[in-house]
């Protein structure tokens, strides 16, 4: 343990803040980040962000080092974020940065994920001193490219994504650069829904500089800076000592992609893991080449992978920060799918990352013990719904078809939810139906859809709507229609995801999970279907109550339990 670290564990130290203050301070910065959220939330337009909450907020110190973040926020977007904020504020000097400014960017190659995720940041002062940093990354609806949506698998180029927006000043000293948001906006399609999220990240900027100015007025500058480094310097040490416990040794995994995005071939990211200490390796160099398609993410996007995994199986209990990833090194080779250089496409960022998460944990399964994890349905499930819309104008609806978590070594995985990297709920179907020309039959559970074992994968769910209008079109930038998530230790895996349009017609329409952009009749019906979460154990080792239980709450028909159990229900 480091220095600085033995000496922020040690309140007897001098200059250390008292426990009460420094919860109490902590506690407020986590609740500065969740309020910056709720701000953008409840003054969104689009639906990926009032419904779904694609969007994430944190703070970080002066160096650009997370420091506290919404308790609600994605991950992969969270601890992106700093590498991204660091390479904008190299481009743009940190010398330049006053109080009032407002930079923005959404450049993948600095430590981004993919352009529709737009990261705005507001430098914040004390007497003229840059000490942190309010940082708001949300998932734009549209941000031009190929269709809208902005969410094409067979993008090759990183162009044809949509806009690319380089380290900019969107306001300056407090005033608005009216031509640069003038330029961002007129290259997106909904200009009304884009605009007022714009204003939304804004607005979430303001609720940090008043709240923090309010923190640092009651504590005092010196006490709040020196409780921001406690905090990154504790969760480093409690970190540590969860993985000073894990098992020393060397583990590898490899698993695949379904395609990417323009050809069907696998495409395998390959980890591998060494623990040593309280310090953990992870080399993802040998994963393949860069995608023809979209199917590619950053170093960055891939190490937000990894330090979630391991952050899930360490201490999930304490809120995360920069000092949670201190011990976390990751490599990659430029050039890779994991490491994807310009001018390649990233629209698919996020399937790649679940792959890289999945793989971590199932790589450390030997080493945690009871901690292990199986793979859940390892995708974004991303569909997208688009077509005529008001004004001229397109409507967009952005499906998120995925949610099931793999089974845990004392606990089956949870059903019909969202895990990982990117924690997005799902759109209430009566939200949906309000503002889009979608009629739902479907949202629910599918049994046996999660992987038998000792303990039983989570089940996927459906979502099946028809379509009423014309002139629609659908998109799909996600994985697992073919590849099932495997199973740890014995157990089965879930199945794969399932994308059909009419699938009780007479001439159902199966789409890969990489589909570009395709017309769907007015009438159709379109069925979405996740992966199912995949099992831990032997079947053989399940709990027949445990088994009874499944089946009498529908997550198991009997024919499935017969089968893959041997269980008879009980005779009266």
């Amino acid at each position: 343990m480091s220095t600085a670290t033995s000496t922020a564990m040690n309140d007897t130290a001098p200059g250390a803040i008292d426990p009460f203050t420094f919860a109490v301070i902590h506690r407020s910065l986590i609740g500065i980040a969740r309020d910056m959220k709720l701000m953008t939330m409840r003054t969104a337009y689009t639906q990926l962000w009032k419904e779904q909450g694609d969007l994430s907020c944190c703070l970080m110190d002066g160096a650009g080092d997370i420091v506290a973040q919404d308790p609600n926020g994605f991950p992969i977007h969270v601890t992106t974020m700093p590498m991204q904020l660091k390479g904008a504020v190299a481009a743009i000097g940190r010398d330049t940065l006053e109080p009032g400014d407002i930079i923005a960017t959404n450049d993948p190659y600095i430590g981004g994920t993919h352009l529709p995720d737009v990261l705005i940041a507001r430098p914040l002062f004390h007497e003229g001193e840059l000490f942190a940093f309010a940082c708001n990354r949300g998932h734009w609806a549209d941000i031009g490219g190929m269709g809208p949506g902005s969410y094409s698998p067979s993008a090759s180029d990183i162009h044809q994504e949509g806009l690319f927006i380089p380290p900019v000043k969107l306001v300056a000293r407090g005033v608005v650069q009216q031509g640069v948001i003038d330029m961002i906006i007129g290259n997106i399609r909904n200009k009304r829904v884009g605009h007022g999220d714009l204003r939304a990240q804004y607005a979430s900027t303001e609720t940090a500089a008043t709240r923090f100015a309010a923190l640092v007025a009651r504590y005092g500058f010196a006490t709040v800076r020196r409780a921001m480094g406690e905090i990154v310097d504790r969760a480093e040490a409690m970190t540590r000592a969860k993985i000073a416990a894990f098992k020393d040794g060397v583990y590898h995994v490899r698993d695949c992609l379904d395609g990417d995005g323009i050809n069907r071939g696998k495409r395998w990211v390959d980890v591998k893991v060494t623990v040593s200490g309280s310090d953990i390796e992870v080399d993802l160099t040998g994963s393949d080449p860069t995608s023809a398609g979209g199917m590619n993410c950053s170093h960055s996007a891939a190490a937000s992978a990894v330090q979630y995994a391991i952050k899930a199986i360490t201490d999930p209990e304490n809120p995360p920060n920069a000092g949670s990833y201190r011990p976390v090194k990751v490599l990659t080779k430029p050039g890779t799918l994991v490491d994807a250089q310009p001018p390649a496409s990233m629209i698919g960022f996020g399937d790649v990352t679940y792959r890289v998460m999945d793989a971590t944990l199932a790589a450390l399964a030997p080493a945690v013990g009871e901690r292990a994890v199986a793979a859940g349905s390892g995708s974004t499930g991303t569909v997208v719904i688009t077509g005529p819309g008001a004004e001229g104008g397109s409507f967009i609806s952005i499906e998120l078809a995925s949610g099931a978590w793999g089974a845990r070594y004392g606990s089956d995985g949870i059903s019909g939810m969202r895990y990982g990297p990117g924690n997005a709920g799902h759109i209430p179907i009566e939200a949906d139906e309000m503002e889009n020309p979608l009629l739902f039959e479907r949202y629910e559970i599918v049994p046996d859809t999660g992987g038998a074992g000792r303990t039983r994968g989570g089940n996927g769910f459906v979502r099946a709507f028809r379509v009423e209008c014309d002139g629609a079109r659908i998109c799909l930038c996600s994985d697992r229609d073919e590849t099932p998530p495997p199973g740890l230790d014995g157990g089965a895996p879930g199945t794969t995801a399932r994308f059909v349009i009419d699938p009780d017609g007479p001439n159902p329409t199966v789409l890969p999970s990489k589909t570009a952009y395709i017309p769907v009749p007015r009438g159709s019906l379109v069925h979405l279907q996740s992966a199912g979460g995949a099992g831990m154990g032997s079947p053989g080792e399940r709990d027949g109550a445990a088994i009874a239980d499944d089946v009498a709450d529908g997550y198991v028909t009997p024919e499935h339990a017969a089968k893959v159990y041997g269980w008879l229900p009980t005779r009266a």
